[in-house]
């Protein structure tokens, strides 16, 4: 069981947050107090509420907050998580989407938040893996690759991974920061880390553009290509009318092979969102790397992102 919370509403609208089996994650306002900040939203406390994801399921708890948190319009101090379940705290509201036990390989991005607001009781999302190919738990399982029955065209194929040459040298001095297998030996200026999750853009009271970083095992039997099509095939299912292209794939430093994908896609009256994502794999391990930004400040933030791929590497130690 694993869980995405996506901003539905705000200047953040459309981020993602994953939140891992056995981790406790606090949303709030302040950065020092939360591991996930919203801090334009000033009805929101410093630490707001948490998520607990465990193999029973994932839990809501508010944590003392001076305006409360509610639950599909009700006020919850401890609630069950359902997929499609909206958590409000503040005026920002985050939509719930959660893996089931059996998921394909996971996806970092969640899908577009659509979703009513539902009882409170536990719903099942039914899902089922596609012939052939049953990976599996991943240990940071992402809802967007439930699988349910999609009325969309197929995508057509994708190419083959690029074979990239290990590095011969690695660099001697330590990464400013690690994130299991990855390491980024460059944090730019005006970019603050996310412990856990990557780099974001600081900027006020506008989207801010985030490289987050996640790997997982490859179940067996599957190549990259395979994890590759399985994520093509959900952002074309759950993505409002997503254009998907092939990029050229940056040499990530330690990985064996890699593939590179630019999605554009919009969110319901708001502007196109802009995601870069690079799929590596260093041996039976999995790393996606992904730019989220606003599609009209891609070119802006393009020269910044170059460099941090520049200065990445990947060694699977997941």
């Amino acid at each position: 069981m694993g869980i995405a919370l996506q901003l539905k509403s705000g200047p953040l609208a459309g981020q993602i947050v994953t939140i891992r089996m056995g981790q406790s994650f606090v949303i709030g306002r302040t950065p020092d107090r939360a591991q996930f900040a919203v801090p334009h939203d000033k009805e929101m406390s410093g630490a707001h509420f948490a998520v607990e994801c465990d193999e029973k399921g994932c839990r809501l708890r508010d944590l003392k907050s001076s305006n409360g948190t509610f639950l599909n319009g009700a006020r919850a101090k401890e609630a069950a998580l359902a997929n499609g379940d909206e958590i409000k705290s503040g005026q920002t509201i985050f939509v719930v989407r959660i893996a089931p036990d059996n998921p394909l390989p996971g996806i970092s991005a969640s899908p577009q938040a659509t979703a009513q607001p539902q009882a409170t009781t536990r719903r099942e999302m039914p899902s089922a893996p596609p012939p052939q190919i049953r990976p599996p738990v991943a240990p940071i399982p992402n809802p967007a690759l439930q699988e349910r029955p999609s009325k969309l065209p197929s995508a057509p194929p994708m190419p083959q991974p690029t074979l990239v040459a290990p590095s011969p040298s690695q660099p001697s001095e330590l990464p400013a920061l690690a994130i299991g297998g990855w390491a980024f030996h460059t944090i730019p200026d005006g970019w603050k880390i996310q412990e856990g999750l990557g780099i974001q853009q600081i900027v006020k009271d506008a989207f801010p553009a985030t490289i987050g970083v996640m790997e997982e095992p490859l179940g067996l039997g599957l190549t990259l290509q395979h994890y590759v099509d399985a994520h093509t095939k959900m952002f074309r299912e759950y993505l409002h009318e997503p254009k998907i292209d092939v990029s050229s794939s940056p040499a990530i430093r330690s990985s064996d092979e890699t593939v590179a994908l630019e999605i554009r896609y919009s969110l319901k009256d708001g502007p196109p969102i802009y995601y870069r994502r690079v799929y590596t794999r260093c041996g039976p391990i999995i790393g996606v790397l992904t730019l989220t930004t606003l599609e009209k400040d891609f070119q802006s933030v393009r020269p910044v992102y170059d460099s941090v791929v520049s200065g990445i590497a990947f060694t699977g130690k997941s």
